[in-house]
């Protein structure tokens, strides 16, 4: 009788089993719902429709073309489920097939469907960027700080160690990022707030906790070599239907330990920038874009602020936002990024 333990090693070597097969003569090799390898046999190549997403790539004889001659760029994002695509890094990574690597396009998401990460990695960018989603689904800053829903849950700690040192880091051979080339973005604080606001104490001083361990890491990032951050600030969580059911007061709360949490990001990270010689920052004010759209939804095609899970609505579900909600932030990030590398 197999342990957990050694089931979860043998499903570790299936899929890495998986990732390096070679594909035989006229197999599938790639494509938007493929999460199979992509090398095929000798002399056969895999071929494409698209340079940067094929609906289905097979292997066919003939003399390989040259590799992709790029430019390819690298975007490492961590976060929640804001953000998570459900990313596996010991699976198939990202490649010139599928830029977001696993699960197949456009990944299992908060919301359901596509998110902000998805749509730029496949739409709205300036380049093929290549896209390592480290966001773990419920994750917090620390999970000693602010409990997660599960003890499994990811923390932003154990992300950003996770990149650390799965060797991704190290620039491999697989992964040829550089401090150029390479963004590393984070949005984390949904799950930090939602979970605390109500604790006694010194709000502000808390957050304060939560930022020296937020920055602590990206410190360990640009000991590697990142020098590309976008920081997502917190949302109007006090606006999803979730937090609306609490009543009156209790949204009230968590609106004021937001902002008080993003004023205090935004002072963080031009004191990061300022500290780190080379080091480029972005801020999108997801707070703004929330306020925004939820008080005037229909101008922006939603049928109201409130409902949830149906086409129209802003609200995936009761507390994350829906594709066509991410399809709009993801259009103004890569507004604010325009003249990047990346969007």
């Amino acid at each position: 009788m197999y342990s957990l333990l050694s089931l979860s090693i043998l499903a570790i070597l299936v899929r890495r089993a998986a990732a390096q097969a070679q594909v035989p003569v006229f197999g599938q090799c790639g494509g938007l719902t493929y999460n199979g390898s992509t090398t095929c046999v000798s002399g056969p190549q895999c071929s494409l429709s698209d340079a940067r997403f094929s609906v289905f790539s097979q292997c066919v004889p003939g003399t390989a073309p040259p590799p992709f001659a790029g430019p390819i760029n690298f975007w490492f994002p961590f976060g929640d489920s804001y953000t998570s695509t459900t990313f596996d890094p010991t699976s198939v990574l990202p490649n010139i097939h599928n830029p977001l690597g696993n699960p197949p396009f456009p990944g299992f998401t908060g919301g359901g469907g596509e998110n902000y990460v998805g749509y730029d990695t496949a739409t709205f960018n300036a380049s093929v960027v290549f896209t390592y989603n480290y966001a773990f689904g419920g994750a917090t800053i620390n999970a000693s700080l602010v409990a997660p829903f599960e003890p499994t849950v990811l923390s932003l700690i154990d992300q950003v160690n996770e990149f650390l040192s799965g060797g991704v880091a190290s620039k491999p051979a697989t992964t040829p990022w550089t401090s150029a080339n390479a963004l590393f973005s984070v949005w984390i604080g949904v799950n930090d707030l939602a979970g605390s606001y109500f604790e006694p104490g010194d709000r502000g001083a808390f957050a304060d906790v939560l930022l020296d361990e937020y920055f602590a890491l990206m410190q360990k990032l640009v000991a590697v070599g990142a020098r590309n951050f976008l920081f997502l600030n917190v949302p109007r969580v006090d606006l999803t239907p979730l937090v609306i059911s609490s009543g009156g007061a209790a949204q009230a709360q968590l609106k004021s330990v937001i902002s008080d949490f993003n004023t205090r990001l935004a002072s963080r990270v031009s004191a990061f920038k300022a500290t780190n010689a080379g080091v480029t920052t972005w801020v999108w004010d997801s707070n703004t874009v929330f306020t925004t759209i939820l008080s005037a939804p229909t101008q922006f095609g939603f049928v109201d602020a409130v409902s949830f899970g149906n086409t129209g609505d802003f609200w995936g579900n009761n507390f994350h936002p829906g594709p066509a909600a991410h399809e709009i932030f993801a259009k103004d990030i890569s507004a604010l990024m325009v003249g990047s590398l990346w969007f």
